[in-house]
């Protein structure tokens, strides 16, 4: 019984023993610190271009007739807008329809047929941003029953510029806090470790409450205001730390 108690305490032993053991894990080079921060940039810019959409919507009881109407106002449309100093390649359809017109009839309690509605959409681009009251108004007075929207833009090519503008200012943003970060921590900016693009945005200034525009023979031009185009980038930049 003596043997048994001791030789129990001796293997009691090994296994506190065994689950005492210290391992020693081996791992890599340290990972080089690094911080990071982002940038923005904000601002407003001029554009340099306008877009006017026009529609023009006619209904008659004959799909053929509603067509026939749409075709003849529009092209009354394009023609005086053409004779008011817009160019051929500034005109674009973006929409022709030809719908079924059905009205609820309370007295019958039923869909009734009502013809055919024709809808014609087009823009107009300009870069005569002085010219957008007056081209507004010759749509108008040509036929054209609904303007859009009016919106100012940037063209392909300033939007270029602007964006290599507001990521450089965004990326000048970023290196300014993460400057101001290490400074504040008594530690040193090292070199880049990468810069990444979040985003960038481009919010053009758009008008819709001109549905209703009338413009009368002989008035002078609806007073038309170009307005800002506003601008904003986001940059992700990791600086190593020295």
């Amino acid at each position: 019984m003596k043997h048994m108690k001791i030789a129990f305490i001796a293997l009691l032993l090994l296994v506190t023993l065994a689950a005492c053991e210290t391992r020693v894990v081996t791992t890599g080079p340290e990972q080089q610190h690094t911080l990071n921060v982002q940038g923005t940039s904000e601002f407003d810019v001029s554009p340099d271009i306008a877009k006017i959409r026009f529609r023009v919507e006619t209904q008659s009881l004959n799909a053929q007739e509603a067509q026939a109407q749409n075709r003849q106002i529009a092209n009354s449309v394009h023609s005086a807008l053409l004779q008011a100093g817009v160019r051929e390649n500034e005109l674009e359809t973006t929409d022709f329809r030809l719908d079924k017109v059905q009205e609820w009839d309370q007295k019958e309690q039923r869909m009734v047929d009502k013809g055919y509605r024709a809808s014609n959409a087009f823009v107009v681009t300009t870069k005569d941003l002085e010219a957008v009251g007056k081209l507004l108004d010759t749509g108008v007075q040509a036929g054209a029953n609904n303007v859009e929207s009016l919106s100012f833009e940037l063209s392909d090519t300033r939007s270029k510029e602007v964006k290599t503008e507001a990521l450089r200012k965004a990326a000048t943003n970023a290196k300014e806090k993460a400057q101001a970060l290490a400074d504040g921590a008594g530690v040193s900016l090292g070199k880049v470790a990468s810069i990444t693009e979040n985003s960038y945005v481009v919010m053009p200034y758009a008008r819709y409450d001109l549905q209703s525009m009338k413009a009368e023979a002989g008035a002078a031009p609806s007073p038309i205001s170009p307005e800002n185009v506003h601008i904003n980038a986001q940059v992700s930049v990791a600086y190593e730390l020295a």
